[in-house]
């Protein structure tokens, strides 16, 4: 039994079901961990034969609505460092509204190997970050000292222009890259972020500041060229938002480091499965 949405996508039921039921886990374990996890939603609409254009700007929009959560939570919290999020975000809002125009311009092939990419190395850095907190814990059993440990400062960075002009740079390249593939990358941008030395709190806040404006101008970018289904945001992103929620809710309740651990290894099984899926495009 086939489901006509009238757009670009015609799936089955089962599909828009369990399609559903994943987008809820994964809108639930991203709340937990702080990350949109779009690097898991976006090659699961692929796999299920959702045109990668569409499925692009679909990701986008759903990485914004449950990003905004996070956001508006840890900007009450005052975990969002305004100088950070214009020095990166600035640029990576002009770059990503670039990458998602001009997404079909770039061979799909191309697309689906740069995502497979950017899966493999966004699985390692969930990986080994992980990792490095559980060792820490364990070498350090006190709040201060692995606060020192990991990333350092109060946050409250005070940027020169070289530094504001490395991290503009940084953050329209993956911007750009982004707003092309149909992922807001704030696992590639976490990195940077704490290369800067900023509390990691403040770090996951402000990146995911960056993150809705980034997902916002790419999406918007998409929608002026038709890449963009409404049916299956409401569909796959509804889930995924009260997935989001909840997550957020009940994140003192896991370990956090031990989660990102456990999505690293599952976005490295499917990275694999992606570039397969590029080459046979």
């Amino acid at each position: 039994m086939d489901l006509i949405l009238g757009t670009n996508t015609d799936l089955a039921v089962w599909q828009l079901v369990l399609m559903s039921a994943i987008s809820l886990a994964v809108g639930l374990s991203g709340g937990v961990v702080g990350i949109a996890l779009g690097v898991i939603r976006l090659p699961m609409l692929t796999l299920f034969g959702v045109d990668p254009l569409i499925a692009a700007g679909t990701n986008l929009m759903i990485s914004v609505m449950g990003s905004t959560i996070g956001t508006l939570e840890a900007f009450f919290e005052k975990r969002v460092v305004p100088t950070v999020v214009f020095a990166m975000g600035g640029p990576a809002i002009i770059g990503a509204f670039v990458g998602g125009y001009f997404a079909d311009v770039v061979p799909i092939w191309i697309l689906l190997a740069v995502v497979a990419l950017l899966m493999g190395w966004s699985a390692l850095f969930l990986i080994f970050w992980s990792l490095r907190i559980m060792r820490i814990r364990r070498r350090y059993p006190t709040a201060r000292t692995r606060r020192a440990m990991t990333g350092g400062g109060n946050g409250q960075l005070e940027l020169d222009v070289k530094q504001a002009s490395r991290e503009g740079v940084a953050g329209f390249v993956i911007g750009l890259i982004g707003g092309a593939v149909g992922l807001v990358l704030g696992v590639l941008r976490m990195p940077a972020l704490l290369a800067m030395k900023m509390d990691p709190h403040k770090a996951a806040g402000t990146n995911l500041a960056i993150t809705v404006l980034v997902g916002i101008s790419g999406f918007v970018g998409h929608l002026l060229k038709g890449g963009v289904d409404w049916h299956l945001i409401a569909i796959v992103g509804i889930p995924g938002v009260l997935g989001m929620y909840a997550g957020t809710r009940l994140a003192n309740r896991f370990d956090a480091a031990g989660l990102r651990l456990v999505v690293g290894i599952v976005v490295l099984i499917v990275a694999p499965a992606v570039l397969l899926s590029a080459f046979r495009n």
